[in-house]
Parts: C-alpha cells; structure tokens; sequence
C-alpha cells in the first residue's frame, strides 16, 4: 500500500457544493421576499469564488468575506435592499443545512476508510462544515475534521498543513496524499508542505503534466488504485 492516509477536501470532492450552494441561496433570498433566478445565483457564485480566492491569499478575513458576497450580491441584483449581514446570517443557516453529496463519494469513502486513515481538510466556515457533516453518516469514516475557520490560517498555507501534520498518527510524509479539486488551494497546499498530491477534476480541465499535481482522476473511484500503489 503506497498511501496510508489522505486528506481530502470538503467542497467539490466530498460535498456537491454547487447544489449546496444553489439550495442555500434560494432559501436565503426567499425567506426575504426578493427574487431568486439564475442570473441571482451565477453572479453570487461568480462573487463567492472570487471571494474565497481573496481569502486564499489572505487579502480578506473569513468574517470581511461572509458579509462582503452579499454586499456585491445586493449591488448587483436587490437594489434598494441594504441588509447584507442578515442575508449573510441566513445563508450560513441555510448552507448548515445542505449536505449534498457528490454521486458516489459515500461508497469510495466507505470503501477508501477500510484501508487507509481518512481525513477532511477545509477552508470552510466552522458552522457551516461542522453542521453539514452532522447531516450525514459519512462522518463517520473520517478520523478528524481540520478546518480553516478554527484554525485561524487556511490552505495552501503551510502553516495550515503543518498543524495537521502535528495531529495525526502518520508521520512519514510519503505515506500522505492529499486529494481536492483545487490546484491553488488543495495542491498548491500539498506542494507547499512537501505531500504527495491528486486532483480531483471530473470535467478533465486540468491538462497534465501539472507542476503541482502528482495524480489527477476523473473519477473518486480511482483514487483507491492509486493509494495502493497501483497505476491509473
């Protein structure tokens, strides 16, 4: 077995956060009277990423971000309506509440735990992830939850890593392999902290060779050849 233990992202690898997302928003500016159509949700998921890429690169705290995407929200779309921080609060209840996951992850997860220690790692807001993973039984194959919002720093950060590092059992980095969507937070994280890294890109975006991606699948399912030493 070539990899003892992952770290796997939350959004886009275990959680199907554009339906989360789409789900929670549509709650949110409904439970207010305004508008919800697909011009609404684009631009907020357009504001959200760009937003969480800000964070990213510690240009913005998670607290600036959760109230500043329905600041740029409310420019955009809800002219007239000027409560950004209560429709921030509202969606973070609302997105609590949406664990939807990716089709398939609870078998490879279920099937990945049988041979290898599992656990999540994610730049998410502590309620938000830690009320979503209380909603499924998916939980329960991960031996911890590492996020950024109770970490106080965030992928791709090697402080972020090096703290996770510090907690779990494996300490031989060659046996780590970090498994996400993103190749500036996931893989850039992985290469900063000296691991082992495989993208998750199920639309095949990402050409390889990628400088910092050891593997990529399109696939969750493929991930299990590669951790136990086979080819893809």
């Amino acid at each position: 077995m070539r990899y003892t233990t992952l770290l796997m992202d939350a959004d886009e690898t275990i959680f199907d956060f554009g339906k989360c997302e789409y789900f929670a928003l549509k709650g949110t500016v409904e439970a207010f009277g305004l508008r919800f159509d697909e011009n609404v949700h684009n631009t907020f998921s357009a504001i959200n990423k760009r937003l969480w890429k800000e964070f990213e690169k510690n240009r913005i705290t998670n607290s600036e971000l959760r109230v500043q995407r329905f600041r740029e929200l409310i420019a955009e779309c809800f002219d007239g309506f000027d409560e950004a921080r209560v429709l921030a609060d509202e969606y973070i209840s609302q997105l609590s509440r949406q664990a939807v996951l990716i089709s398939g992850a609870y078998e490879v997860v279920e099937e990945l735990a049988e041979h290898h220690s599992l656990y999540v790692i994610t730049n998410g807001i502590s309620e938000v992830q830690r009320g979503r993973f209380a909603r499924t039984d998916i939980t329960r194959f991960f031996q911890n939850i590492f996020i950024s919002d109770e970490m106080n720093v965030q992928k791709p950060k090697k402080e972020f890593f090096d703290m996770v590092l510090s907690e779990i059992p494996e300490k031989d980095k060659s046996r780590i392999l970090v498994v996400g969507d993103s190749l500036t937070s996931d893989m850039q994280g992985g290469r900063n902290s000296g691991l082992d890294t495989c993208l998750y890109d199920p639309y095949d975006r990402i050409s390889m060779p990628d400088p910092l991606c050891d593997y990529k699948v399109r696939t969750l399912r493929e991930i299990s050849r590669i951790t136990m030493g086979g080819s893809v």
